[in-house]
């Protein structure tokens, strides 16, 4: 780094060199344009010098944002294991995510009891049964909390694409296509209980 000490010895160097030589028109022009460079060099340095000291600009970080809707989900689940899968259930119709979150009160307490297969945890809240790689007692077992809301949430959208959409119609999710099975005391309860949360989530 060029300093500012070793500009001003050069330039007392001259000084005294300007005062022992003759007074030459052409030595005095060169000596004048040294004095320039040696000056003109000093401040170049001195502005790198300001440039690699100055400290770059902070990197801010973007802060991811949370929806109403998964706020409200894991303010209800908290404490729950359901609660990892609020952003998943957040991203579905609303209708939908309503009846993730009742059906999975009922059918499991939101994940409390819950089928596992070899130990293993199969995110599955609903007692969806499918052909994802089933458990002995017929129920699917997910890989992960995104492909079973995924999975489930599919399903759920299909029987309310056929207007099976209020608490009572949903019901199939428990009986099948039984209708004898629809009318017992067990069935107007689980009608019930999904309709208490399925309000609350709409």
């Amino acid at each position: 780094m060029f300093k500012k000490t070793k500009v001003k010895r050069s330039l007392k160097k001259i000084k005294k060199e300007i005062k022992n030589m003759r007074k030459k028109p052409e030595e005095v022009a060169f000596v004048f344009l040294t004095v320039l460079a040696l000056v003109f060099a000093g401040m170049c340095f001195d502005k790198i010098e300001f440039d690699i000291k100055t400290p770059a600009a902070p990197v801010t970080e973007v802060k991811k944002t949370v929806s109403p809707r998964e706020v409200k989900i894991k303010k209800m689940v908290a404490g729950f294991p359901i609660r990892e899968m609020a952003p998943f259930i957040a991203k579905k119709n609303k209708k939908v995510a309503a009846y993730l979150v009742a059906i999975a009160k009922k059918e499991s307490n939101w994940g409390l009891y819950a089928p596992k297969k070899a130990g293993k945890n199969c995110y599955n809240y609903w007692g969806y049964r499918g052909p994802e790689n089933t458990t002995e007692s017929g129920y699917s077992c997910f890989d992960s909390p995104a492909q079973a809301v995924n999975i489930v949430g599919n399903r759920l959208n299909d029987l309310i694409v056929k207007k099976i959409d209020s608490p009572r119609d949903m019901v199939v999710w428990k009986c099948g296509n039984n209708r004898s099975a629809r009318m017992t005391a067990s069935a107007a309860k689980w009608v019930r209980d999904v309709n208490l949360y399925y309000k609350k989530m709409m």
